[in-house]
């Protein structure tokens, strides 16, 4: 006959009558934390845009394709919601063209851990990698056109950022991701 076990909860006692009920409730326990966690994920959304006005310039330097970022976990796509505004300023503007906006989501992370976004299209190819350690950073190596913009910056949350090449830029701007707002849309 196996012996029932006595745990008090809120002032009441739980009986389990195996070590299986109580693994159980354990996993329960261990789920409700890895899920609170989920909510330090980001979401980061960027916009790729082409300076028409940009001089005749070249790389003054011997060109490198971007280089692939050390990665343990993976990004996920979601619908842009932050630079909407921005990227409509963009398109009707006459200086401007823009190429791309993407939006994704990431796990908070350090850099070993974070996950790249890959981009791959005609015209641009790269890695982008949004991460923390402690403080929140990201590592650009994008290649648009056969020039390259190759840079790493720490980043505020819900801040714009700006990234110039004299070819063409970048906005970016990092969030918390809000999960049940992302799944209801």
């Amino acid at each position: 006959m196996k012996q029932k076990r006595e745990v008090t909860y809120a002032n009441r006692p739980l009986l389990f009558k195996s070590r299986r009920s109580l693994s159980l409730v354990a996993s329960m326990i261990a789920a409700l934390t890895i899920s609170s966690a989920n909510a330090k994920d980001y979401k980061v959304e960027l916009l790729v845009f082409e300076n028409l006005n940009a001089s005749a310039s070249t790389e003054s330097h011997a060109y490198e394709a971007p280089e692939r970022m050390k990665s343990a976990s993976s990004a996920w796509a979601i619908e842009p919601t932050m630079l909407n505004e921005e990227a409509t300023r963009i398109q009707n503007s006459q200086d401007y063209l823009l190429k791309h906006h993407y939006s994704w989501g990431i796990e908070s992370l350090p850099y070993q851990e974070s996950a790249n976004y890959n981009v791959v299209e005609t015209d641009s190819q790269g890695y982008i990698k949004v991460y923390a350690d402690q403080l929140l950073f990201t590592n650009i190596d994008l290649d648009y056109k056969g020039f390259r913009l190759k840079e790493n910056r720490r980043l505020k949350l819900n801040e714009k950022h700006f990234f110039d090449h004299p070819k063409f830029g970048l906005l970016m701007q990092v969030s918390r991701l809000e999960k049940a707002k992302e799944l209801e849309e």
